[in-house]
């Protein structure tokens, strides 16, 4: 018997001996493979012992029969060991729920059975926060947390932080990296810490200013009549519109010009509608779409000149190429003399700004373009849509402005406050921006789960605004919950805030909130004020409720403008 359960004890140790040799086998192989990919491709050191390291903790982590609970390394210093050291009643981060994860590709094995599209990942989303919760995690090359609960959102977003760090947009600095004749070290959209102060301070300054803002309305006046001049010019015999986005993108493009150069550029009459500029506003548009894509999938990108990278480039070239070429024209008209005019002080006092190289300046006025073109056409066509449903919300915009003809001032923009429930409640239901992004500067509880610092987590506040639990009849367009009481004096009776009020931001919070916010607000309520002092629309085409991303190119607008009466 002795001798049995000696046998039986080597028989086991010879198993064990070789489960751990396949073990070390398999992780070497991984080992050496990982390693020639990334110094083939990928020349930055930390980099490369940062995936390794995440590759091969996941790797590991399978084979210990534990995969679905313990994800890979994550951009937080944080592993699975941390949890040991943390209190029993508290879960760590490897405890959220969310999707099965495997070896080397994470959970983006949804998309690659066909279960879930990158076109319709706002439906992917919404369906992580219905199966899992108000926390649900997700791993890529780094565990990714989602945030879907208005507490949970709001502790984060509101962090008394003097540089809040956002992940930076991978794709762009690739690129610009690879082009230091053109950018410099770093640039507004991917900086952090003091550079992205100073950048912000030096770069923006002009466009956040109230004072030059309110000078700037009567060149926005203008260009919103040459719109409406130009919606007539276009619709055709029943008045409709087709692909509204190009008239959205070139008014955009029109209106940042005119703030940023100081000078009218022309492109909404047809003698300027040339292929250059039209060449420009696709770019810009597609632009947007790559860096959507570049989220998702391996992101081979990083190491090898995809499809997806090579396009990316071409627009960004189509970009840089085009508005350079306006900023040097301004330059050469200006010949570096500051005008006492204060729209034409923003461009100059930008290239007259000391400590900031040449080409960080040029770079910072074409992010400036780049993003206000997108910006204005994607929440313009949001809002069109949205008011096009009930015309009652279109004739009270029209008599709100009914004594502004032709002009509209400062103190009728002030005064619009049925118009700018109108646009409140656009950013609540369609906004822009679906969710915001955040790294964690220290350690938080969120939702009963340890999240360390440095963890990646978004802020899903689109489908948070949509929640009965943050707003009465959430999947109505009502402009009047934004509306305040008042009594004959127009004092504030009442505020009619509902609970999720504070998460309604589609410019983002705080000082990583987006600059061009104002000026956006200004060029919307000036734009249907004069569309709907002219126009009752009709939405022609459904608009999808992520519109902006991927469906944007594809998928053209129209819109039947019918003369009011």
């Amino acid at each position: 018997m002795d001798c049995v359960g000696a046998d039986s004890e080597m028989v086991m140790d010879i198993g064990s001996t070789y489960d751990r040799t396949m073990s070390v086998t398999i992780v070497l192989f991984y080992t050496f493979v990982t390693l020639f990919m990334f110094l083939s491709y990928n020349p930055k050191p930390r980099k490369i012992v940062e995936s390794i390291r995440s590759f091969l903790l996941q790797l590991l982590q399978h084979d210990n029969g534990a995969a679905g609970s313990h994800p890979p390394a994550s951009i937080a210093t944080a592993t699975p060991c941390d949890a040991d050291r943390l209190p029993k009643a508290v879960r760590s981060i490897w405890d959220i729920p969310g999707p099965r994860r495997l070896p080397l590709i994470g959970t983006k094995w949804r998309y690659f059975t066909g279960r879930q599209r990158y076109a319709k990942v706002h439906e992917a989303f919404v369906e992580l926060h219905r199966r899992y919760g108000p926390i649900v995690l997700d791993v890529d090359t780094v565990p990714i947390v989602n945030l879907f609960d208005r507490a949970d959102m709001e502790r984060v977003l509101k962090y008394p932080s003097r540089y809040p760090f956002r992940p930076p947009t991978e794709i762009v600095e690739v690129y610009r990296s690879s082009r230091p004749d053109r950018f410099g070290v770093t640039n507004l959209i991917n900086a952090q810490g003091d550079k992205w102060h100073e950048l912000r301070l030096k770069l923006t300054s002009g466009i956040t200013s109230r004072r030059i803002l309110q000078s700037f309305i009567p060149s926005v006046n203008e260009i919103c009549d040459d719109f409406v001049d130009l919606v007539r010019r276009l619709r055709s015999e029943d008045g409709t519109v087709c692909n509204f986005q190009d008239i959205a993108n070139s008014v955009g493009l029109e209106i940042i010009c005119c703030l940023v150069l100081g000078r009218r550029m022309g492109y909404l009459t047809t003698n300027r509608r040339n292929e250059k500029f039209m060449r420009l506003a696709e770019a810009v548009k597609e632009s947007f779409v790559y860096i959507s894509q570049s989220y998702y999938g391996f992101k081979l990108w990083k190491y090898v000149p995809t499809r997806l990278y090579r396009n990316f480039v071409r627009c960004e070239e189509i970009i840089y190429d085009t508005i350079a070429e306006i900023v040097y024209e301004a330059l050469e008209e200006e010949q570096l003399n500051c005008p006492d005019n204060d729209v034409k002080h923003i461009f100059i006092s930008i290239l007259q700004t000391e400590g900031l190289d040449t080409k960080e300046k040029i770079s910072g006025i074409i992010d400036l373009i780049t993003s206000a073109i997108e910006t204005l056409s994607n929440t313009l066509s949001f809002l069109l849509h949205n008011l096009s449903q009930s015309v009652e919300h279109q004739r009270a915009i029209a008599q709100e402005f009914s004594h502004c003809v032709p002009t509209v001032t400062n103190d009728d923009l002030v005064n619009a406050r049925f118009t700018k429930a109108c646009i409140q409640e656009s950013y609540r239901i369609s906004p822009t921006t679906p969710c915001l992004a955040r790294i964690l500067e220290e350690d938080f509880q969120l939702s009963g789960y340890h999240l360390q610092a440095g963890t990646l987590v978004l802020c899903h506040t689109r489908i948070a605004c949509q929640s009965e639990d943050n707003f009465q009849q959430a999947d109505r367009f009502l402009p009047h919950r934004w509306l305040e009481q008042r009594d004959e004096n127009d004092n504030v009776v009442n505020k009619r805030l509902e609970p999720g009020a504070g998460i309604v931001l589609p410019f983002g919070i705080g000082r990583r909130m987006c600059p061009g916010q104002k000026i956006v607000d200004i060029e919307l309520t000036l734009l249907v004020a004069k569309i709907f002092q002219n126009f009752e629309i009709e939405y022609r085409s459904p608009l999808d409720t992520q519109f902006q991303f991927l469906l944007a190119p594809r998928t053209p607008i129209e819109i039947r403008f019918r003369d009011r009466t």
